[in-house]
């Protein structure tokens, strides 16, 4: 214990933002081993999980200030909860359209969009790299969509579903840069519930297989809860863009296990778009972190 207790701070950030990306890992791979729920009841009963959890874990630790917080979120805290809300009912129509390849790669531009939500919004400058960046994961993207072109059906409906979602949460991440230190944590409690919300008048069933019923209690109920969890807390310690790179854990881990275990084997062009978007978000943000620990030199007159 007291080894752990010595780490610095980031680091310690990282262990815990890290530790909650692996435990997401398998979220597209249990969504995938759903048998009968539809898309409603699977984000009913998610979603409602997810933000009963966050609500009984925030009212603990806050007691009666959680209503003055739940409050205090303003205008920031407002759009936050719709773009969150946006972003959990693309992904999960998403991982029912297409595959989780496929969903977890187009998440992963998350960081590209948001750049370019960043511009046009709050006029946020983005850097040449960053352009780089844009056009080789537009690239990733185009390789992607021509696959799902040729295989038709409904894998293209979830491409762009995905798409959607990536965009949603990058925004969400430019509305949090005008939060100041203000503890979101509310937000993401509010749109589970807005989008268990949404999703009520569409449940079409309530008598659900004990199998799906117990898939979507341990998302809603705990896993999800929990590496939500860490991911957040460690992200408040550790530097923004190492968690960016953190971040890549679930676009590399979660395809490898419906592989394993579901044999959902990705295409050929889906391993190369996905290799060229991994490759932008990576080497963006690993040039980003070089450039700002490069020392300035100051010139005396």
């Amino acid at each position: 214990m007291s080894l752990f207790a010595s780490l610095p701070r980031p680091l310690w950030g990282l262990l815990l933002s890290g530790l909650g990306m692996l435990i997401i890992s398998p979220d597209g791979m249990l969504l995938h081993m759903i048998r009968q729920a539809g898309l409603w009841e699977t984000l009913f009963w998610r979603c409602l999980g997810i933000g009963v959890t966050l609500f009984v874990g925030l009212l603990v630790l806050y007691r009666q200030r959680l209503w003055g917080m739940i409050r205090g979120l303003g205008r920031v805290g407002l759009l936050s909860v719709l773009t969150l809300t946006a972003s959990n009912l693309l992904f999960v129509d998403a991982m029912v359209h297409t595959s989780v390849a496929n969903t977890l790669v187009f998440m992963a531009s998350m960081p590209l969009w948001s750049a370019i939500c960043g511009l046009l919004f709050i006029r946020e400058a983005v850097q040449p790299r960053t352009w780089g960046a844009i056009a080789l994961g537009l690239g990733g993207i185009g390789v992607i969509v021509s696959d799902s072109l040729r295989l038709g059906g409904d894998s293209l409906h979830g491409d762009m579903a995905a798409l959607g979602a990536a965009l949603a949460f990058g925004l969400n991440l430019v509305v949090l840069r005008k939060a100041d230190n203000r503890d979101m944590t509310a937000s993401l409690m509010l749109s589970e519930g807005m989008t268990a919300l949404i999703a009520l008048p569409f449940v079409s069933t309530w008598s659900l297989p004990t199998h799906d019923m117990m898939l979507l209690g341990f998302q809603g109920l705990v896993y999800l809860p929990l590496a939500l969890t860490l991911f957040m807390a460690g992200a408040r310690y550790a530097p923004a863009a190492e968690v960016a790179l953190l971040s890549l854990i679930e676009t590399v881990l979660g395809p490898l296990w419906a592989w394993l275990v579901l044999s959902e084997a990705p295409s050929a062009r889906a391993l190369l778009g996905g290799a060229l978007i991994i490759a932008a978000v990576a080497g963006n943000t690993l040039l980003g972190m070089v450039q700002a620990r490069r020392p300035v030199l100051l010139v005396k007159d």
